[in-house]
């Protein structure tokens, strides 16, 4: 009998093969993808490159998601395989086999799929290898080269991940057949979806779900909140999501059926039956579409977002090739630092600034009334933030003239409740705004950390910077000096001797005599290096992580056209016989079709809308601060998500018409 259940296995692979191809398809990516993942985290040659910890953690969270996402895309798959082959089985069952015997064929036909996709996927994964390495270089803007990359470690890593996840599989399989007799079995593809209870209920449930995730997503002020409240409102969209698909879809076809005018009509009467009959197990297909979509758009938009945003971000945050901040120091002392050390390097100097500044937090705001935060008042959320200049930086850093005197100031505002305002209240002084300035002035002149935090932000130009801070003493009030200079060396050079740069402002830092008084430095090629490997990984990451959520989505898609397929195809024959043509079958379908897989994706746009907001927080910490470009990018993914969704649509649609039709 084993014997029989060996040439049995070998036998079902061949015959239901349309069956198992798309599986198969996934798992040779989800391999693939894996081994690659695996084998660049686990690569000696990264940790050798600046910024090679920093991309190897980037790394590591990608392969744990892909793993996770990986396993997910395989147990799906074979639960769709394995219930499309229920009668089969049930059949063997009525013929004699054993529940003992079905187990052992369908773990030997799992040993015999297992070997052939693993091995053809981790050779595959070895075989692009070099080239996947030297894409993620390219990304990381460093020198492209193909090296060797095969690590036995990882093969054996990927091996036993996968076995486990097949294991899984076997019992799952094994536990499918144990629990059910030959004649459950080979009615169980066949009977209808039980109708859900409580309808109205978890409609109500999954609408107030949705709107308190989407609540969140449009409410969330600064990009702090937004990290920590984003994992909230992805759960309350996803619970909303399922309930509505769910429930909501079928609360909705049962008011079209009451609708007599619209259901007596043959087209409408057919598919409006026949996605209420089987709604229970659609809603959870097209939920899990809708959710898969809104992945790859959130994934690819933000991924791409990072990637572009790189070159603008570094110098918000590094204005000038070496940069030095201090606290308690002179601008002389800052000022003689960058010549000494240009100057020990035998670099030219092109372009130098030092300069003083301050900032403050605003703890209360009543329209152009600002309340400042006492002394010693830390660890506190500002409702806004402000930098103070005074008047001949403001005039160095642009080449503009500006008369100010008394209490006048210039004024550059983020803050809704200030701006284009000619007053402005900072506890109990008045300040007349004499210039607003349209233009972001500090952009390559003066590092801003607070664009990053908080998108509410503002500067202020005084007549004089002293004679301002003497009016707040009981005020926190900070003091910031910043020196950079831009010199007349290759990034490269600049490279070899940020260590060099770092080491000469810890010697001066030893011979600061005043408690409290420090300073710290940026180099640009440095920091340049680490946020290419930082975006570079990012962007690299959201790369294949779109690829596994989208290999998810046609999945999905393929899967519920086929078993459909099967299922409805009994029902046309009996409908044409009854007299229906092949123009109205053509327009059943169509109807069918296209109300069940346009949904989700409508759902996935709907979602990224919402989201939208959070996001661009969210990916400002990150180093996204341009919205335009942001927009556009996430518009594009979203066009090229709707041409890849219509043509996977358009290819299993044509399966399911072939099925029913034949």
């Amino acid at each position: 009998m084993f014997r029989l259940t060996n040439k049995l296995a070998v036998s079902n692979l061949i015959k239901n093969r349309k069956l198992y191809y798309p599986f198969a398809l996934a798992v040779l990516l989800a391999v693939t993808v894996t081994y690659l993942f695996y084998s660049l985290t686990f690569n000696p040659k990264i940790a050798e490159i600046r910024g090679g910890t920093t991309i190897q953690a980037t790394l590591g969270f990608g392969m744990f998601v892909v793993t996770l996402a990986s396993a997910i895309i395989v147990l799906y798959a074979n639960s769709f395989v394995m219930k499309n082959r229920s009668k089969e089985l049930g059949i063997y069952g009525m013929l004699g086999l054993e529940k003992r015997h079905l187990i052992s064929m369908t773990f030997k036909e799992l040993v015999v799929f297992g070997i052939l996709t693993v091995g053809a996927g981790i050779g595959i994964g070895a075989l692009f290898d070099k080239l996947i390495f030297a894409f993620l270089l390219k990304l990381m803007k460093l020198k492209v080269e193909l090296v060797a990359t095969f690590q036995m470690n990882v093969v054996i890593a990927v091996l036993v991940v996968f076995g486990l996840i097949f294991l899984g599989l076997m019992f799952l399989n094994a536990l499918r057949i144990a629990r059910m007799n030959a004649l459950q079995l080979s009615r169980e593809k066949a009977s209808g979806e039980k109708k859900g209870r409580f309808l109205p209920l978890q409609t109500i449930l999954g609408s107030i779900s949705l709107g308190i995730g989407y609540y969140l997503s449009l409410t969330v002020k600064d990009p702090l909140t937004a990290l920590t409240t984003f994992f909230l409102a992805v759960l309350l969209v996803i619970f909303g999501t399922y309930l509505l698909f769910n429930a909501g879809i079928t609360v909705f076809l049962q008011i079209l059926k009451k609708n007599k005018k619209y259901y007596y009509q043959p087209n409408n009467l057919i598919s409006v039956s026949n996605l209420i009959f089987r709604m229970k197990k659609n809603a959870v297909g097209l939920a899990t579409i809708a959710i898969l979509s809104t992945m790859v758009l959130v994934t690819m938009s933000a991924a791409t977002s990072i990637f572009n945003s790189a070159e603008s971000f570094k110098k918000v945050l590094n204005p000038h090739d070496f940069g030095v901040s201090g606290q308690n120091v002179e601008k002389e002392d800052l000022d003689k630092l960058l010549s000494q050390f240009a100057s020990d390097k035998g670099y030219k100097i092109k372009e130098k600034e030092v300069l003083r500044y301050t900032y403050f937090g605003v703890a209360n705001q009543e329209g152009t009334k600002l309340t400042l935060f006492e002394k010693g008042q830390n660890r506190v959320q500002p409702t806004t933030v402000f930098m103070v200049f005074d008047q001949k930086d403001y005039e160095n850093m642009t080449g503009q003239k500006l008369s100010l005197s008394g209490n006048e100031v210039g004024l550059f505002a983020k803050n809704e409740g200030v701006k284009e305002q000619k007053t402005l209240t900072l506890n109990d002084h008045q300040f007349s705004v004499k210039e607003e300035f349209n233009k972001d002035f500090i952009v390559n002149h003066v590092p801003n950390q607070f664009n990053i935090l908080t998108a509410d932000y503002n500067y202020l130009v005084v007549p004089d910077l002293q004679a301002f801070l003497d009016q707040f003493p009981d005020s926190a009030i900070y003091n910031q000096f910043y020196g950079g200079m831009n010199v007349n060396a290759s990034e490269e050079e600049q490279l070899k001797v940020a260590d060099e740069y770092d080491k000469y402002l810890d010697q001066f830092n030893a011979q600061l005599n005043t408690e409290g008084s420090y300073v710290y430095g940026s180099n640009l090629a440095d920091a340049s290096s680490q946020m290419s490997a930082l975006f570079g990984g990012v962007f690299f990451i959201g790369i294949f992580l779109s690829i596994i959520f989208m290999v998810g989505t046609v999945l999905v898609i393929y899967y519920k056209q086929i078993s459909e397929g099967y299922e409805d195809r009994e029902r046309f024959i009996i409908l044409q016989k009854v007299g229906l043509d092949q123009k109205q079958i053509k327009q059943t379908i169509n109807k069918q079709v296209l109300t069940v897989f346009f949904l989700p994706l409508l759902f996935a746009f709907i979602h990224l809308s919402f989201a939208y907001h959070m996001l661009s927080l969210i990916l400002k910490v990150i180093g996204v601060l341009d919205t335009t470009m942001m927009l556009i990018v996430t518009l594009s993914i979203c066009a090229i998500f709707l041409i890849a969704y219509v043509l996977i649509f358009m290819i299993t649609s044509r399966s399911y018409r072939k099925i029913v039709q034949m």
